[in-house]
């Protein structure tokens, strides 16, 4: 089964969010696009987390990064 995770965070200095959503090689475009969609742009809870409203305008200032997952994640915290 492929798998989407999706981290947003808010950055730079007047803490603009940005999402990055991490996609397995099997996942389609239109699934990507459905996924974006349900589980951010039109996902009002999490929209008012980040300071939006829900209009296409407030979403329009959202960065989205969409990169392949690979089998290795490194993380390093320091």
């Amino acid at each position: 089964m492929a798998e989407a995770t999706f981290l947003v965070n808010k950055v730079g200095r007047g803490g603009r969010p940005s999402a990055t959503i991490l996609i397995d090689a099997a996942v389609s475009t239109d699934t990507v696009a459905g996924l974006v969609q349900k589980h951010l742009t039109r996902n009002k809870d999490l929209l008012k987390k980040l300071g939006l409203k829900s209009c296409l305008g407030c979403i329009s200032g959202m960065d989205i990064d969409i990169r392949q997952r690979y089998d290795f994640d490194m993380r390093v915290q320091f």
